[in-house]
């Protein structure tokens, strides 16, 4: 009974596309959930991470695999007026930027480069 039921969340968590890696108790069946780590990711997959998220207009953002690009980082509001823009040359560690002076609310953090486009939702509080 116990493995069905830990089997059973183990698959709506995954069916769900969980963000998070997945620990079942036997004993009292809990469900404990951690984020992703960068181990669980292929060494060349590329990784744009905004963190932290939402936020209170101080956000990071880190870049792995895109060595040797140029790059064109973006803010946009939700109806897509570009608020912010930034040519990348070289990214050696967590590009930091101050957002405060943007209202509360949800935006986009837009990449692009040669054959690369990402974006990734904001929300600043």
């Amino acid at each position: 009974m116990m493995q069905r039921l830990r089997l059973s969340l183990l698959l709506s968590f995954l069916c769900l596309g969980a963000l998070s890696t997945t620990t079942l108790t036997a004993a009292s069946a809990q469900v404990t959930t951690g984020p992703r780590t960068a181990a669980a990711r292929p060494a060349d997959e590329k990784a744009f991470l905004v963190y932290p998220n939402p936020s209170n207009g101080i956000v990071h953002i880190t870049l792995n695999g895109f060595e040797g690009r140029r790059m064109e980082l973006r803010i946009l509001n939700v109806i897509g007026t570009v608020i912010y823009r930034e040519t990348l040359m070289e990214l050696n560690g967590p590009k930091t930027l101050d957002l405060t002076k943007f209202a509360s609310g949800l935006y986009y953090v837009k990449l692009e480069g040669e054959n690369v486009s990402a974006m990734r939702k904001l929300v600043i509080h």
